[in-house]
């Protein structure tokens, strides 16, 4: 195949998209990286110091940050994987009501994050209506402690609800992928449900599934939101004690530290991403 030649106004035409990248994104970075070591800082005083790193690295709120944020991250990367799968394979073909279930699926999407955590709110609190129906139907005998508790299930619930639907609608674009003769094909050989299910459906969408996971862990881990209202009193995520270190205590040098640990982070598992894609697909 001969290859394109690149025309000078084909590179004019990538100016908007990579010059917003580079400026404004990559800038934000490098700001961020100078001002964890001293440099460039918000009050004034630059000097080259690794003080704000040793300082966050000695402070075990700033550690019970990251590790929550971890947490929340994949337990809410896998629990939406668990919601959203079944779901993607029941709304793969069409049929009576399921465009309509879809459709009703989605509204989460279309709704702010720091609005879907006061909904649910209205759901798992004390004396929300979850509660009130448990104790109406003397399943309990007293509410049960679902919002801001100290393991973060409420937040957890929440991202699971918030986020089915992106993750559902990556899930629907690899399972639509997958051609309805291999699935004949399997089951005329005698495959049954679960042979067709671990043996075809996983393994052939398994990029779409693993995107999912990275992004909505990436989501999470990062969400101030949803954290900031159903969340534990401690630890907070290490999204909000990033906003309280810089806001409250003026430590904007510490602040910046938080920030490099997320950017790092998300580096990080996005390369184990890649990795653990290129062994599933068999990728070299």
């Amino acid at each position: 195949m001969k290859e394109k030649n690149y025309s000078p106004i084909d590179y004019v035409l990538l100016i908007p998209g990579i010059g917003f990248i580079v400026v404004f994104i990559a800038s934000s970075i490098i700001i961020t990286i100078t001002q964890s070591f001293g440099l460039l800082s918000v009050t004034g005083k630059s000097q080259f110091t690794i003080e704000n790193w040793k300082a966050i690295f000695h402070d075990k709120e700033s550690l019970d940050s990251v590790l929550f944020s971890l947490k929340m991250g994949v337990l809410s990367s896998l629990g939406t994987l668990i919601f959203a799968f079944p779901l993607a394979l029941f709304l793969r073909k069409s049929g009576p009501g399921k465009r309509f279930l879809g459709s009703l699926i989605k509204i989460p999407q279309f709704i702010p994050a720091l609005v879907a955590a006061f909904l649910i709110i209205n759901l798992i609190s004390y004396h929300g209506i979850i509660n009130e129906a448990l104790l109406a139907l003397g399943i309990i005998k007293e509410p049960l402690r679902m919002l801001n508790d100290k393991f973060g299930w409420g937040v957890v619930v929440i991202q699971i609800w918030k986020n089915t639907p992106f993750v559902l609608l990556i899930l629907s674009g690899s399972l639509a992928s997958i051609h309805d003769d291999i699935i004949d094909a399997a089951r005329n050989l005698g495959a049954g449900s679960f042979s067709v299910l671990f043996r075809i459906f996983i393994p052939l969408s398994m990029p779409g599934i693993l995107i999912s996971m990275i992004l909505m862990f990436i989501k999470a881990f990062g969400d101030f939101a949803i954290t900031s209202v159903a969340g534990p009193i401690y630890p907070p995520s290490i999204a909000l004690r990033m906003r309280n270190t810089a806001t409250l205590f003026q430590e904007w040098d510490k602040a910046a530290v938080l920030g490099v640990i997320i950017i790092l982070t998300t580096l990080l598992i996005t390369w184990l991403y890649s990795r653990l894609a290129e062994f599933v697909v068999g990728e070299k």
